[in-house]
């Protein structure tokens, strides 16, 4: 079994230190004329409550939004798979979260478009945690078990699929059951017994080993999935058409953010602190995940195109757009 080690992150490399200041002093000021005012200044972000958007948190916590002209909202969400049909009814402008659920969207037909990358998968953020006297101890035990997870299909669907392919057992030996509220709600309800383990992304990882006493089976950072994309910053095309300067402003303030958090652990921990509604001693011990910065990088999102066809959930021509790259492209260009 894989015993988790509560810590918080090191601080990341001088360079990385220079970069930071170097992007925050290059697109930290405000629009500097009515031309580049947003179309639109009040806008809804729809965001799952997890350390990967800390980015967005620190950029609404520090007034990076405001500096671009934006007023944001954040609307907690369980998963991006719940909020994707209210964004195409044109009910939310930007969304945050997996990936997963947008490119199963986007295969169905509809049009998204990545303004930025929100996290990479990395130790300790993503996991399966079970009860402390579980009797489950090896991913073997897994097999005819529940796994709950946030989302339908999700980031987690694909992960754990991953890791028991890896193993040597098939995903179908398991049945995900999604939790409704989205992780706040999971550790709760693994320990009163509505699955044999949980899919769990931080804060809530280090929430379930503090409050619930539960413990980590096994780290998903591994394998064919080490350092994969996991969530972004989207929106519709027709959004993006018809705010130009808004999605420019947004991007400009969340890449503050990321070169923040990418920096910058002691800054993660107090946004996160604001927005996660965990004891102090949780939010200062999360593990922290990767925060990318610059351009969105289509091929690392292919990764996950390519692992949901080899997990079944693409399929047919879908499956072949994957393979082919299209599907990801669609969604990662511009316009």
């Amino acid at each position: 079994m894989h015993t988790r080690r509560f810590w918080t992150a090191p601080f990341v490399a001088a360079m990385i230190t220079v970069l930071v200041a170097g992007c925050v002093s290059i697109g930290g000021a405000a629009p500097d004329s009515a031309s580049s005012q947003p179309e639109e200044p009040d806008i809804t972000v729809a965001a799952i409550p997890a350390v990967d958007l800390a980015g967005l948190y620190i950029a609404l916590n520090r007034g990076l939004f405001a500096r671009q002209g934006l007023h944001v909202t954040i609307d907690k969400i369980a998963s991006s798979a719940a909020v994707i049909g209210d964004q195409l009814k044109g009910q939310v402008d930007i969304s945050a979260g997996s990936y997963v659920a947008y490119i199963l969207a986007q295969a169905a037909g509809a049009r998204f478009r990545i303004l930025a990358e929100a996290s990479t998968l990395a130790p300790d953020t993503r996991v399966l945690v079970t009860t402390a006297d579980s009797p489950i101890t090896t991913i073997a035990g897994l097999a005819g078990r529940k796994i709950g997870v946030n989302g339908t299909n999700s980031i987690g669907t694909l992960l754990v699929s991953a890791l028991l392919s890896a193993r040597g057992i098939s995903p179908r030996k398991v049945t995900f059951v999604t939790a409704p509220a989205g992780f706040p709600a999971m550790p709760g309800q693994l320990g009163a017994g509505a699955w044999a383990a949980a899919f769990l992304a931080e804060p809530y990882v280090t929430a379930a080993g503090e409050e619930y006493g539960e413990q980590v089976l096994t780290d998903l950072d591994q394998g064919a999935v080490v350092n994969l994309p996991i969530d972004g910053y989207l929106v519709t095309r027709a959004w993006a058409r018809e705010h130009p300067k808004t999605a420019a402003a947004f991007v400009r303030a969340i890449e503050q953010g990321q070169a923040i958090a990418s920096g910058d652990a002691p800054a993660v921990h107090a946004a996160m602190a604001k927005y996660d509604d965990l004891p102090p001693r949780v939010t200062a011990a999360i593990a922290l995940t990767g925060y990318p910065v610059g351009p969105v990088v289509a091929a690392g999102i292919q990764r996950i195109a390519k692992a949901m066809s080899q997990f079944g959930m693409l399929g047919g021509q879908d499956s072949t757009e994957a393979e082919q790259r299209t599907l990801v492209e669609s969604m990662a260009g511009p316009g």
